[in-house]
């Protein structure tokens, strides 16, 4: 059998079995590769057939190749950009995080009231980690607004107990190490020719809201007006119970003359002179706030200190009514900017 299987090899017609030619393929000749071969049918035994596509790679795939293994692609920037989101007023897909809001100046701390009706479809509120921290009126105006604070995400997670309000009279903006947060809008601030300190008060509100976003504490309202106002503390302190009024006052003359806003940090003093600042410390809870005495009174009992509805709230007595506190007299000398013993003092 073996003799015979090689005597059947050799004389086995040349093409049932084929010389196979690789030829070296130019990567840039494109044309060969798909170029049919021309076969002369009426030759016998048939010509060998060049294979060139075995022996090299499609042209076609080679810049795939090339690719690397891993895309790279910037985290901090895109979870920056989902942290901070912009929401309509009738927007409901929205889900809070559960985080507790910082009860806005308007309402409560010494803001000025919002005007009724004022809430309007076009308004835009500015969420960070699904904490509403401030509203605006316009869309550009809140995209704008929460492309500044993406810039400083990376800063505000790893010290957000370093923000703080930029203390101006001009505008409301907040800063972190020097470096500017954010800056609201001249037609989006709380103005009031009356009320120079506004502004930073507005803007506080908005970083309160901002260092609950990234678990820092708020900061505390008492010292922010105090550097607000440009006030300091002294050794003299008056002590007693408070009450506090508004509703039914509301509107109405004061002993200064001013008419009473029940939503201003003012208190009514037997003795104390008009234009007075008290540092009044709740002794129940520790809250404090710095009130301006503006009217007498009170004259029910043995209170001493009659405090506007808004002071009320800040202390945290609006249900209780009647609490006893202590009070410190404020004057001024207290530099009107963040200083890093005034920040560190802050709890």
């Amino acid at each position: 059998m073996t003799l015979f299987g090689l005597l059947w090899v050799a004389i086995l017609p040349p093409y049932l079995h084929p010389s196979v030619t690789l030829q070296a393929v130019n990567p840039y000749a494109v044309a060969p590769l798909h170029r049919e071969a021309a076969i002369d049918h009426g030759a016998w035994p048939y010509p060998p057939l060049p294979l060139q596509g075995w022996g090299h790679q499609p042209l076609w795939l080679q810049p795939q190749l090339g690719w690397p293994h891993t895309a790279t692609v910037d985290w901090d920037h895109w979870g920056a950009t989902a942290a901070v989101a912009v929401v309509g007023q009738n927007d409901n897909t929205h889900v809070s995080s559960g985080v507790t809001q910082i009860a806005p100046l308007a309402s409560a701390c010494g803001g000025a009231p919002a005007a009724e009706g004022n809430n309007s479809a076009a308004d835009f509120t500015i969420h960070v980690k699904d904490v509403p921290i401030g509203r605006v009126s316009s869309r550009q105006v809140a995209d704008r607004i929460a492309e500044q604070i993406r810039q400083v995400v990376p800063v505000l997670e790893t010290n957000p107990d370093r923000l703080t309000p930029s203390l101006s009279p001009e505008q409301a903006a907040a800063q972190i190490d020097g470096q500017t947060v954010f800056v609201l809008p001249e037609e989006d601030q709380d103005h009031n020719a009356a009320k120079p300190e506004r502004p930073a008060l507005q803007a506080t509100h908005w970083v309160n809201n901002l260092r609950l976003a990234f678990g820092a504490p708020p900061l505390d309202s008492s010292q922010v007006q105090m550097v607000v106002k440009g006030l300091g503390e002294t050794q003299q302190t008056i002590s007693g119970i408070a009450s506090w009024y508004g509703p039914y006052f509301h509107g109405r003359q004061t002993a200064t003359g001013e008419t009473f806003n029940q939503h201003d940090l003012t208190a009514a003093h037997k003795t104390l002179p008009f234009g007075t600042h008290l540092k009044v410390r709740n002794q129940l809870n520790g809250k404090t706030v710095v009130v301006r005495i503006n009217d007498r009174g009170p004259y029910i009992g043995d209170r001493s200190l009659d405090l506007s509805y808004a002071a009320a709230q800040c202390l945290g007595s609006e249900h209780v009514g009647v609490i006893p506190y202590q009070a410190t007299i404020l004057a001024p000398g207290f530099p009107h900017a963040w200083r890093e013993e005034v920040v560190a003092a802050l709890p």
